[in-house]
């Protein structure tokens, strides 16, 4: 009976090895080709907006730029083109007709242009793959050593894919929207005034113009910041109530409109448990020891009523630019690009085929071992 078994998983293991072998050397090798063919497509849309690398020697030439209209629907809030060359927008003109904004511009224009980390991103990820998958095509034995290698170098390719494909789909890098971002106000006409902010991203294969109404916090504790540090008294309280930052909340929401960047009832929630009194709310005289006690101390000793309740402060204010902001209105605006969405199905059509490959060699190699 033990010799019938150990012959059924000898056969076993003969069949899934030549398995292994006919689905590396006529299914998965001969795609190599066409896998590095796309993804080079795709490096070159991100770049040169042209499925061809320029080449001035064989008459081609870099793509047109992309235009794209912009326009925030039926209220026209915001009204205008980007253009984007490659890894820059070299073009914008937008109208803004809305009040809060009107105070200070009816009209911005692009003087210089702004490079948009996330087609550079993408791009490097996509040389990265294809890099890998030239590397794979020296491999010609299909010995054991090299199914491992394969399988290997498939998850590599498939991280680079995904990383790609997620610069394209959002901007995971807070440093690239606000409040961490600062766009350099002499690249507008006009200059930008402090209280207008503008980021310029790419979300879901779009060009995104997020621009946002500031109000500047001066009232006393609430506006002031560490020259040290550069933290505000706002992030300290967060930092003593061990909450997620502002900047976090309002990087990882760029997509949707943000009127609370902390959630007031994990704030309360929070503060009853410092203080021991679930009861408590926060407005009453009850914070513990440190920033939250002092903090209360100096609101009883202002002359002043402040504008907003305490918890307005902590929950709506974040620290940009050097200074404690609210932001008054927030105008996001999108319009899809032709050339990056191409780019982005490609990307998807080889996640998928990348991903197929490393499920049936992870089959057949688990079923060899």
């Amino acid at each position: 009976m033990t010799t019938l078994h150990s012959l059924i998983n000898e056969l076993q293991v003969d069949q899934a090895d030549k398995e292994l072998h006919w689905l590396t050397a006529f299914i998965i090798t001969p795609e190599f080709p066409q896998i590095i063919e796309a993804l080079q497509i795709c490096s070159n849309l991100l770049l040169y907006n042209s499925p061809q690398h320029p080449n001035a020697s064989k008459h081609v030439e870099r793509g047109p730029v992309i235009k794209l209209p912009v326009s925030s629907s039926k209220s026209e809030a915001l009204k205008g083109i980007i253009v984007r060359d490659g890894a820059y927008i070299t073009q914008l003109t937008v109208t803004l007709k809305e009040h809060h904004f009107n105070k200070h511009i009816t009209r911005l224009h692009l003087k210089k242009p702004i490079l948009l980390p996330q087609i550079i991103t993408a791009k490097k990820a996509i040389d990265s793959s294809i890099e890998i998958i030239e590397g794979l095509t020296k491999l010609t034995d299909c010995s054991d050593a090299d199914h491992q290698k394969l399988i290997d170098s498939f998850n590599d390719l498939l991280s680079n894919i995904i990383t790609a494909k997620n610069a394209l789909q959002l901007p995971t890098d807070p440093d690239l929207v606000f409040p961490i971002n600062k766009s350099p106000a002499d690249a507008f006409e006009p200059e930008l005034l402090p209280c207008i902010a503008v980021d310029l991203y790419i979300t879901q294969a779009e060009v995104c113009i997020d621009l946002k109404s500031l109000h500047k916090v001066t009232e006393r504790p609430w506006g002031e910041i560490e020259a040290t540090s550069g933290k505000s008294y706002i992030d300290k309280i967060r930092d003593e109530m061990k909450l997620p930052s502002a900047s976090a909340s309002m990087a990882s929401t760029t997509t949707s409109e943000i009127s609370h960047p902390l959630n007031v009832s994990d704030i309360e929630k929070r503060l009853n448990e410092m203080t021991g009194h679930k009861e408590k709310s926060f407005t009453e005289p009850s914070a513990p020891a440190g920033i939250l006690t002092n903090m209360m101390t100096s609101m009883s000793h202002l002359s002043l009523r402040p504008k907003h309740d305490p918890i307005d402060y902590i929950t709506k204010c974040v620290t940009y630019n050097n200074m404690v902001v609210m932001i008054n209105k927030k105008i996001e605006v999108s319009s899809a690009d032709p050339v990056l969405v191409s780019a982005f199905t490609k990307l998807d059509s080889i996640e998928y085929l990348v991903s197929s490959f490393i499920s049936n060699l992870d089959s057949l190699v688990g079923t060899l071992k």
